[in-house]
This record gives structure tokens, C-alpha cells and sequence, in this order.
């Protein structure tokens, strides 16, 4: 019984699920790996749907891996599969295309977006950016529109504004919060992004009480009366994690699925990662997550004992006209008290052909002497260095 062959299931195909995949891979070489998905194609850069120019992004050239590469490594994948049930007594999957047995299952289901309960937020016009498909669909609302209103001022809301605003469509960006990404910024930097944005139009402290046909095809009521004429609408309003199939198997969740350093669900022999899954009550659903909390479960569904570390939840805002750099905590912890630095650099012996990107300022946040986070805004050079004094411990560690 020992050299018998083992099953691995891996629920989802994102990048946690992948990941996972390859590295039980690499520690059992004889093992039978089966991964099953909802969506019709192939594991895809997820990031690439907001950070490439929206008239040239091709999902051909965002799939992670080849068709081949699953036939090299011996990857069986399911797609356009309805996950039904986790059943871990018996230890099968039942879906929509058949019934998979294993011996140790990965839960990466991912995340979805979260779309408020709004008023006509049902609407054709209204989508929002998680899936190849939803890329598509904004290429065809794109086509003839004047104007367009981003709900949500978090990453991927501002990386579409301004991939709008490049084509020409009027952009106006409205956030329930009273300024930008207050996780990551502080406020004095989210103001300044606020102008970096023009000509998109920044409204914060705003709540969206509907959207109906009107003056435009899905004008924008704000709670205070005000209307925003819009083409169409795109919901970023966060994620919230795919915990039903879990849930009805009986693993402990929280927002997201609850796991351990190693990765490990309340249920032996089922781990999860990824957008998913919650260690510490905290999930980032970072792409950069995904793929270490992958790592991590699929090597440890094998029978290592590997820990999760630390994760690099830096935020990068890259565009042709500026760049943003938050990493660590930028004064945030009401129980610490910190020392402000802000440093200029106006003479940067760098070349860029934008000269926005030879100069930056840059304040960093320090406790008892150590620095604890730091923000840029401009030359980007020398962000690997600022990462390092603050994110020192291994994403990886060894039992």
C-alpha cells in the first residue's frame, strides 16, 4: 500500500491552484493530479486583465502555461465544471462532469468580485474586471461610449480609469472611502494622487445609492442626489472569498477559509490558498499570496512540513504619466507612535524618456528606529531595496 499511486485534487485552476499542482509535482512524481475549474480555459495571469492596454489584451498570450506543459507533468484538468459537493468523509468531489476521488484535496476556488446590492447594479451596462470574459464584454460597451464611472478607488478601479481614459472615454472614479486606498496611503499622498489622475475625476466620501437608464445608458445617482451621466459602469469593490463548498463540508471559514502555517483546513487532508483562504484573519488576495500559500499546500499535501511566511502586500500604480510605490505601514497602527521622513530627489542621475521618472518624493515611517513603511511617488528605482528592509523574513521557511 505504500507505493500505491495517490490522488491530489485541486479545486480551481487560479494561480494558487497552479501553483499547488507543481509543486506536488515536484515532491511525488508518481502521483495522479486532477484540477478542476469553472471557467473554459486554461490558467491565466489574472493581474494582465487590468495591467495591459485594453484594445491589445489577448488571453492567448496571458496563459501561464501551454497545453503541453499539463501533458508533460501529467496534470488532468477538468474545466467548465460545476463543483456540487466536497465530500471530505468520503473523500471524493462531486461536479458537474463526474465524481473525482482523492487522498488529499486542495481548495483554491478563489475569490469573486463583490457587487454591492445597488440598484440596477444588475444592469448589462454594469460589470466589473475578474475574468477574460468581463474583458471582453468592456471591449464591446467601450465601442461608441463618451463616458464611463469606475466604482471603487482601489488598484485594479484605477488601473481601468486611466486604460479609459487613455482611449478618450470621460472617466469619473467614485470611492465610499474618504480618500484613496486608505490601507496602503496615507492621506497627503492620496490627495496627490487624486491630481495625478486628472483628467479622471475623483469623488470620495461617496455613497452610490443607483443606477438607471437616463440622461446616459446607466447614469449614476449618488446618495446625495448628485448624477453622474455614464456609458457604463465598472464595480471595484473588493472580493469576497468562495467559501460555499466548504462551508457545506464542514470546514471552519471566516471571510475566507480559515487555515494554518502549513496550509491546513480544520478538516485533515484538505488544505486550501489562495484568494480563498485566511491564515492568521488575514487574506490580501494578493496574486503573490496565491502563489507562496500554493507552494506551501502543495508541497505539504505531499508530506513536507513547510510554513508560511511573510507576504510582500506592496502596492505598485504604474502608468505612462506616473508611478506609485506604497510598501509596509505607513503610520497606520494607532498603538505605535512614528517618527515621518520625507525625502526629494530632484536630480536623479537616471535616463528615462519620461522625466516625470527621474525625480521622486518619497516619506517613510519609522518606529523606534526601524522602518516600518515608506511611500513613493515618481523613479521607481530602488524599490527592491526599500522591500528588503521591511519585508526581511522568508516568504518560506521549513518546518
Amino acid at each position: 500500500m505504500e507505493n500505491r499511486r495517490k490522488n491530489y485534487v485541486i479545486l480551481g485552476n487560479g494561480m494558487a491552484g497552479i501553483s499547488a499542482a507543481e509543486n506536488i509535482r515536484i515532491y511525488d512524481s508518481n502521483c495522479h493530479i486532477v484540477m478542476i475549474s469553472d471557467e473554459d480555459v486554461l490558467s491565466y495571469s489574472r493581474p494582465m486583465l487590468s495591467k495591459t492596454p485594453l484594445l491589445s489584451y489577448d488571453l492567448k498570450k496571458n496563459f501561464l502555461y501551454p497545453e503541453s506543459w499539463y501533458q508533460e507533468n501529467s496534470i488532468e484538468v477538468v474545466l467548465d465544471a460545476k463543483i456540487e459537493k466536497l465530500d471530505v468523509e468520503n473523500k471524493k468531489v462531486i461536479t458537474s462532469k463526474g465524481i473525482y476521488q482523492y487522498d488529499k484535496c486542495i481548495y483554491a476556488l478563489g475569490a469573486g468580485n463583490f457587487i454591492p446590492p445597488i440598484p440596477g447594479s444588475d444592469m448589462k451596462q454594469v460589470v466589473s474586471v475578474r475574468t477574460y470574459k468581463d474583458i471582453e464584454g468592456i471591449k464591446k460597451l467601450i465601442l461608441g461610449a463618451t463616458s464611463a464611472v469606475l466604482i471603487g478607488g482601489g488598484v485594479i478601479g484605477l488601473e481601468m480609469a486611466l486604460e479609459l481614459s487613455h482611449l478618450g472615454i470621460t472617466v469619473t472614479v467614485v470611492e465610499t472611502l474618504p480618500y484613496l486606498m486608505p490601507r496602503l496611503l496615507d492621506e497627503e499622498t492620496a490627495k496627490s494622487l487624486e491630481k495625478l489622475l486628472n483628467p479622471i475625476k475623483v469623488i470620495t466620501g461617496a455613497n452610490v445609492s443607483g443606477i438607471a437608464p437616463g440622461e446616459k445608458a446607466a447614469d449614476v445617482r449618488l446618495a446625495d442626489g448628485t448624477i453622474i451621466p455614464a456609458d457604463f459602469v465598472i464595480m471595484s469593490c473588493g472580493v469576497r472569498a468562495n467559501t460555499s463548498i466548504a462551508k457545506e463540508a464542514g470546514i471552519e471559514c471566516d471571510r475566507a477559509v480559515v487555515v494554518n502555517e502549513h496550509m491546513e483546513t480544520s478538516v485533515s487532508g484538505v488544505y486550501a490558498c489562495g484568494d480563498c483562504a485566511q491564515h492568521n484573519g488575514i487574506n490580501y488576495s494578493l496574486w503573490s499570496q496565491a502563489k507562496v500559500q500554493g507552494q506551501v499546500a502543495g508541497a505539504n499535501a505531499c508530506g513536507k512540513r513547510l510554513r508560511y511566511g511573510m507576504i510582500d502586500s506592496s502596492l505598485l500604480l504604474n502608468s505612462p504619466e506616473f508611478a506609485i510605490f506604497a510598501v509596509g505601514d505607513a503610520g497606520k497602527n494607532p498603538d505605535l507612535q512614528y517618527e515621518v521622513e520625507t525625502v526629494e530627489n530632484n536630480d536623479a542621475p537616471i535616463f528615462a524618456i519620461n522625466p516625470h521618472f527621474t525625480k521622486s518624493k518619497e516619506k517613510r515611517w519609522y518606529c523606534n528606529g526601524k522602518l516600518k513603511g515608506a511611500i513613493r511617488v515618481g523613479s521607481l528605482v530602488g524599490i527592491d531595496a526599500l522591500r528588503k528592509q521591511i519585508f526581511n523574513e522568508k516568504e518560506v521557511h521549513d518546518a
